[in-house]
Parts: structure tokens; C-alpha cells; sequence
């Protein structure tokens, strides 16, 4: 008797075993914070549009052009890490259907929330997963979910095969459309692709995004292109539409805008902009340099020989200019 006991608690041990181990490797097949997340020159930035535009740049003031890199880096970053937030705790509860290929989270709410929220991840290849996140209200039938999230992952594994927590690389969608629908979310119009590479802890991470801000005749598309190795900078390109320039000093017009930052881990950095279209007649280029405070040191304009300052050689971290391929 003692004999079936101890079998049948040693059955019991590895049943359960196994079932944790299926649940993490379902959880690894999510991306996570570190993957995703564009690094900037830390100080606090402005928003990704703004309305009056750039402010005139002026010596020794804290740069525009890293202002509006650092803004934009923290717009993309606020889309995407709340959104993995929600992942996590969803994931943090125990999976309400698990098989060889599939797991499911859901239907999950917070006991004071308005929304639920269900979690399907599917195994789609040897080292490969599919994701998709739906939200409805939660007073809605079940017919009423729709998927706010959807990617794909791959994990990156060691050398013994085994996957290593917060690297690997995929793709994820987020459709502000469908978030706004939804009650407690904060979510403008529009959506957002991102693509994400995290190798290891020495390979650059690199995170490629394209927005559609809004819709129809008011919408807007910009790209992005981050790249940095932990701990020495990085660089971020970006293409938007933007109230640059301002002849006149009352015009609205936008212009196309390449923009390429280059930062070192001291904050230290440079924006080099393309523009076109707008108040310009052909293609314009501006440069800026800023220092460890973040203040503007160097600053040239093609389409203005009276606007500039500073000396390129001595004043910039980044010689020479270097435009966006965006």
C-alpha cells in the first residue's frame, strides 16, 4: 500500500510539474518591457504633435530637437508598456485552459473594472508563438469580445536550448480604434505596429514602429527606428508631419520631416532633420547639438544662413551630420 501511495504521489508531483512548466512557457512566449521599450536622453520631453510646433531653437536653452526626440520616445513607450502591463496581470492568474499548443487567460476582470480581458497564446512552431488580447465590456456576452493586441514571438534561447526570460524577438499590433471603445482606457485613434529585437544582453535591441494617428481625411502616419546598445546611448529616427517651419510666423502648413537623434549615456547628443513640403520650396536641413544638460550648443539651418551658433568640431558629441533613411 505504502508502495502505490509513494507512486501515486510521485504521478501526482509530475503532473503538476509539467503543468507549471507549460504555463512558463507560455508566459516566455509574450514579449516584455525590455524588449520593447525605445530608450531616450532622460529629462522630461514634449508631446508627439505639438500645435505651435518647435519653438525658435536659442543658444544655451534646452534643446527643441531633443525635446521633441525625447517626447516622442515617451509617446511610443506609453502605448506600448501599459499595454504589456496589462498583459502581466492577466498572466498572473492561473491559465483557464491549457493544452500541448494552446493556453488561455480568461475571461479575467477586476473586481471593480468596467472591462474582462482573455489571453490566447498558440505554440505555431518549434520556438514560435502567436498572441491576441480581447477586451469587452463586462457585462457584454462573450460574443462581444474583440482583440485589441494581437503579435507574434520567438523566444531567444541559451545554449542548452533553454529560453532565456526577457529576450527573443516579434511583432505586436494595437488597435487604438478598438481600445477606445472600451470604458477605462485611455486610447487615442489610430494604430500602432511595432517590431522588436532583443537577441541578448550584448546585441543592440532594436524597435521599429509605424503609427496611424487618427482616421480618414485628419489621419496621420509616422515611422520610427530606435537603436541602442545597454548602456552606451543609442540613436532614434523618426518621420512625422510637423509645423516646423514658420515663415511667416502665422502659417499652419505641415512639412515632412526626417528626423535622426544620436545621444551618448551622458545625455549628450544630436538631431539632424530633413524637411520638405509646407512653407519650404525644395528640401531643407537643420542641425542641433546638445550637451550633458541637455542644452542647445551648436545649431545650423539651410534655409536660413541667419540662423545659427556654435562650432560643429568642438561643440558636437557626432560628427558629422547624418540624415535618416526613413
Amino acid at each position: 500500500m505504502t508502495t502505490h501511495k509513494n507512486l501515486l504521489f510521485a504521478a501526482l508531483v509530475l503532473t503538476g510539474c509539467g503543468r507549471m512548466d507549460a504555463e512558463t512557457q507560455f508566459r516566455s512566449a509574450l514579449p516584455t518591457q525590455e524588449m520593447v521599450e525605445v530608450g531616450e536622453p532622460q529629462q522630461k520631453g514634449q508631446a508627439l504633435v505639438s500645435d505651435d510646433g518647435v519653438q525658435p531653437l536659442e543658444k544655451d536653452k534646452t534643446s527643441e530637437l531633443y525635446q521633441l526626440t525625447r517626447g516622442t520616445t515617451a509617446f511610443i513607450n506609453g502605448s506600448t508598456l501599459s499595454t504589456l502591463a496589462l498583459l502581466n496581470r492577466v498572466t498572473k492568474h492561473t491559465p483557464t485552459r491549457i493544452t500541448d499548443d494552446t493556453a488561455v487567460w480568461g475571461p479575467y476582470t477586476e473586481a471593480l473594472a468596467r472591462n474582462a480581458w482573455r489571453l490566447t497564446v498558440k505554440k505555431t512552431g518549434e520556438n514560435a508563438y502567436s498572441f491576441a488580447l480581447a477586451g469587452k465590456n463586462k457585462q457584454a456576452a462573450d460574443a462581444a469580445f474583440t482583440d485589441v493586441l494581437t503579435g507574434t514571438h520567438t523566444p531567444a534561447l541559451d545554449e542548452a536550448g533553454e529560453v532565456m526570460q526577457g529576450f527573443g524577438r516579434g511583432e505586436l499590433v494595437i488597435d487604438s480604434d478598438r481600445l477606445k471603445n472600451l470604458q477605462e482606457i485611455d486610447s487615442g485613434e489610430g494604430a500602432l505596429s511595432v517590431q522588436y529585437a532583443r537577441p541578448d544582453s550584448t546585441s543592440p535591441v532594436t524597435v521599429d514602429a509605424q503609427f496611424r494617428l487618427g482616421n480618414g481625411d485628419k489621419s496621420r502616419e509616422a515611422s520610427y527606428h530606435f537603436s541602442a546598445v545597454r548602456g552606451q546611448g543609442g540613436e532614434f529616427d523618426f518621420k512625422m508631419m510637423q509645423d516646423m517651419y514658420k515663415p511667416a510666423g502665422a502659417s499652419s502648413l505641415m512639412e515632412s520631416i526626417t528626423i535622426k537623434s544620436r545621444w551618448l549615456e551622458t545625455g549628450a547628443g544630436r538631431s539632424d532633420v530633413k524637411l520638405s513640403g509646407g512653407d519650404l520650396v525644395g528640401e531643407a536641413t537643420l542641425n542641433e547639438c546638445w550637451n550633458t544638460s541637455f542644452a542647445s550648443v551648436y545649431l545650423s539651418a539651410s534655409y536660413d544662413p541667419r540662423v545659427g551658433y556654435g562650432t560643429e568640431a568642438t561643440d558636437c558629441v557626432f560628427t558629422p551630420a547624418v540624415y535618416s533613411a526613413l
